[in-house]
């Protein structure tokens, strides 16, 4: 079975620092997959190379076997790659259904984005049901024409989910999707991935700081430490690593 991402040998400087050095991850089709570290490890780096934000000065991005390294941002996403953010980029005046649109026409890629930038396009009844879809996988058929400022936190990051799903993902990078929310709501966001993640069949690649959720979401993590990766395999062997609580918490440290 081809791995839906793949990368070999990543590696990636900054001024001479070292952010990455020769990281390869495996992620299989219709994976949870954690990535975890301690702040600076070199997450959302790897991410950004992934996605082709950043380029590595080493190593191959694959997706579905295919060596996408060279490619820029947009067509990557084009071939299957969605993101979510730690930090909510949404736009408060705009409806919950006018991201998820935008993010259909810039899938589509058909000109129509532009149109609709200067007022002049409607959604077609396509583009509309593909919108709703997603909205009542993520339960937020109720809130279509809600403005983002109304929706509590919680919401707001299903909303950065569901604009992810409108790109049809096979992998979906979560960069902190709890960050900000108390336990309830992040047992929420898990159950609605779960159950969005079974009805669609994508691969999910995690970066989160909340253990426990990265505990219950994933069976397999890998973790990462000074840009260089220090443990990988079942989670809960991960979490359980001497090497990994060190990293955590320091020479001698153990669970708090």
């Amino acid at each position: 079975m081809t791995a839906v991402l793949d990368t070999r040998g990543v590696t990636k400087t900054f001024a001479g620092v070292q952010a990455l050095s020769d990281v390869s991850l495996l992620v299989e089709p219709g994976e949870r997959v954690g990535l975890i570290g301690p702040n600076g490890a070199g997450k959302t780096t790897f991410f950004n190379c992934v996605l082709g934000v950043l380029r590595a000065e080493r190593g191959q991005v694959l997706l579905d076997g295919e060596d996408v390294s060279a490619l820029p941002v947009h067509e990557r996403a084009r071939r299957g790659i969605g993101r979510t953010f730690q930090r909510i980029e949404l736009f408060g005046e705009s409806t919950v259904r006018d991201h998820l649109l935008i993010a259909e026409r810039v899938r589509r890629g058909d000109g129509r984005l532009w149109r609709d930038l200067l007022g002049r396009g409607r959604p077609s009844a396509d583009e509309v049901a593909a919108c709703d879809r997603v909205l009542e996988q993520l339960g937020l058929a109720e809130l279509a024409e809600e403005p983002i400022e109304h929706l509590s936190l919680g919401q707001g990051r299903l909303v950065e989910v569901g604009r992810a799903l409108m790109t049809r993902p096979r992998l979906l990078l979560l960069d902190e999707p709890s960050s900000g929310l108390d336990r309830r709501e992040t047992a929420d966001l898990a159950a609605t991935l779960r159950a969005v993640q079974q009805a669609q069949g994508f691969a999910i690649l995690l970066v989160e700081h909340d253990v426990e959720l990265v505990a219950n979401f994933t069976s397999r993590s890998y973790v990462l430490d000074f840009g260089t990766l220090i443990a990988e395999g079942p989670t809960d062997e991960v979490l359980a690593s001497s090497l990994v609580r060190e990293a955590y918490l320091g020479p001698g440290g153990g669970p708090g």
